[in-house]
């Protein structure tokens, strides 16, 4: 529209010009000098008489100086500078180029000079010639007012047809201008409105948790507005993924299928290869890499100290994030040597770091392209993230169940965990071709202890004893508070004859203890112990424990303080058949 108006507008300008500078300017010499001419060739038909020609002459030289003056200033009019600027100069200029009209000015001008200069000799055949001058000048002068005219009339056309032409055009441009306009505002519609209609309708499934992966964009364009498209889908496909995560680890019934769960993403979804999850108890302040299943010490990156002491780990003990990415060797633990890259992310639970995740990269790999690293990263800590309102459900729940397994008093197991357990140890034992040693065990003469001494001495004496009884057993080994101050011990994977000589010397261990007294000082005790084993004694684990308590009464009734190894006979001699 800019284009067909300035062009129209030129043109219109131009024509414009031509009239006015050239076109009507000529018209009105034309129109003084014609009268002009027909007064002197007046003047040359009413010469009579002598005194009427000098007065005749005058009136005609007065004329042919007015006819020259016409023309001289039809002349400087055309040649006029005003002040225009450079745009308008320039279409004046191309105006006033007419050839034509100045030749026939030009023609007229020498026509009047050649009448002046008749008049100026006075010959007698004067009037003739003059007359005859005036002729051919007005001739001129009509042709070239006609010619005038006729460009005059053309000129306006042109500029009739300009205008015409311009406004349909401008008005044809227009309609295509607002025919595309639509076409845009729909292409518009389509590219940029549905696809954020489309987020802000997921943004909003997503606030409320529900996220529907048929609607994800449709990409169309790979433009700006494609890119977005495309990572709002892998937005929604990373916030179900971790929604359904979520609900696949709030179903698992332990924690150590939850860090399981948490391995797997680690690998799968975020990419990285390399990493340990340790697992953090704060009571006992220790350590222990729970994923891999398969992960030794050998394979850590960290000092094996932190495993004995959870406080050397800097995670574990501000409770914050440490990457050596952003400040290297920030953790004096972990090995630099190893030319490793690591990440440690503490998983707050109940305000206090339950585990820690700990990724490891290459340092080259780190250097190369550290913006991936950060992402595989920022993808990790959204699960872990969304697991730890999961990970306190599930370590209250361990803590609880635990408790309903562990003895108050003592910290050991207690009976309920040998009911819910036995069947696990015993398949294992079984598998690995074992067997399992039964001890027996009843401090002698335990109901004095709280008659005499009352039932906080007692109660102190049956601590000393359990932590008597832990610290002569094996780790593997098992260690329950049967009742009262009667305690069962399970040897796992032993040989035959093991467990009488770990009997044994349970037996003097305690015996030698000086167990505490506010009244007497130190006390003296013994102990009593049964022995069997199974299967070698018989094929039913709750059994060998009845023969293990049989073999514990043999001891009591020959005297007590002493280790008795099951053998048939008592079974038969007890009455049991």
């Amino acid at each position: 529209i800019g284009t067909l108006s300035v062009t129209s507008l030129t043109f219109v300008h131009y024509r414009y010009s031509q009239i006015s500078n050239t076109a009507i300017p000529y018209l009105q010499s034309m129109q003084i000098i014609s009268p002009k001419l027909e007064s002197i060739k007046r003047l040359c038909k009413d010469i009579k008489t002598p005194n009427n020609e000098d007065r005749c002459l005058f009136n005609a030289t007065l004329q042919l100086r007015q006819i020259q003056n016409a023309i001289t200033s039809s002349t400087v009019n055309l040649t006029n500078n005003q002040n225009y600027n450079i745009f308008e100069t320039l279409t004046y200029t191309l105006a006033k180029d007419d050839p034509i009209g100045q030749q026939t000015l030009q023609s007229i001008l020498e026509k009047v000079k050649n009448m002046d200069n008749l008049i100026a000799t006075q010959k007698t055949d004067i009037w003739q010639e003059l007359n005859k001058n005036a002729e051919d000048t007005k001739t001129i002068i009509d042709d070239f007012s006609k010619r005038t005219n006729t460009q005059l009339q053309e000129y306006s056309t042109q500029i009739n047809d300009a205008i015409k032409y311009a406004i349909n055009s401008i008005a044809i441009v227009f309609f295509i201008a607002i025919t595309l306009l639509w076409f845009f505002t729909r292409w518009l519609t389509e590219a940029f409105s549905r696809p954020i209609e489309s987020m802000i309708h997921q943004i909003h499934s997503i606030g409320t948790g529900e996220v529907d992966l048929n609607k994800k964009l449709k990409i169309k364009s790979e433009d700006e507005i494609g890119a977005l498209s495309q990572e709002f889908n892998k937005l929604v496909d990373t916030v179900y993924g971790v929604t359904v995560f979520k609900k696949v680890i709030e179903e698992d019934t332990t924690l150590a299928a939850v860090y399981g769960r948490l391995a797997d993403v680690f690998e799968n979804e975020s990419g990285i290869e390399d990493f340990r999850i340790f697992d953090v108890n704060l009571p006992k302040e220790q350590m222990s890499i729970v994923q891999p299943p398969l992960a030794t010490e050998e394979g850590m990156m960290c000092h094996a100290e932190i495993l004995n002491d959870c406080s050397l780990c800097r995670a574990q003990k501000t409770a914050h994030k440490i990457s050596s990415l952003e400040y290297e060797g920030v953790c004096r633990q972990f090995i630099n040597s190893t030319g490793k890259e690591h990440v440690c992310i503490p998983l707050i639970v109940t305000g206090q770091p339950g585990a820690i995740a700990q990724f490891i990269f290459d340092k080259k790999q780190c250097d190369e392209d550290v913006e991936k690293i950060n992402e595989k990263v920022f993808k990790a800590e959204s699960y872990i993230k969304n697991s730890l309102s999961v990970i306190e459900t599930k370590q209250l729940m361990h803590t609880l169940r635990e408790s309903s397994l562990v003895d108050g008093l003592t910290g050991l197991y207690n009976r309920r965990f040998l009911q819910d357990h036995s069947n696990q140890i015993i398949a294992g034992v079984l598998r690995r071709k074992k067997q399992i040693s039964l001890l027996m065990c009843d401090m002698d003469f335990f109901k004095q202890v709280n008659d005499e001494h009352g039932h906080d001495i007692g109660d102190s004496v049956l601590k000393d004893t359990s932590r008597v009884l832990r610290e002569s057993v094996r780790d593997a080994d098992v260690v329950i508070r049967f009742g009262g101050e009667e305690f069962i011990i399970l040897l796992v994977d032993t040989e035959p004859d093991y467990g009488i000589k770990v009997a044994e010397k349970i037996r003097e261990n305690i015996e030698k203890t000086k167990f505490k007294s506010s009244k007497a000082g130190a006390l003296k005790k013994t102990i009593s112990m049964g022995v069997s084993e199974f299967p070698k004694d018989t094929n039913g684990f709750w059994q060998a424990i009845k023969y293990a308590d049989v073999a514990l009464y043999n001891a009591k009734d020959n005297g007590r303080n002493r280790c008795v190894r099951f053998e048939k006979s008592m079974w038969e001699e007890s009455g049991n058949f």
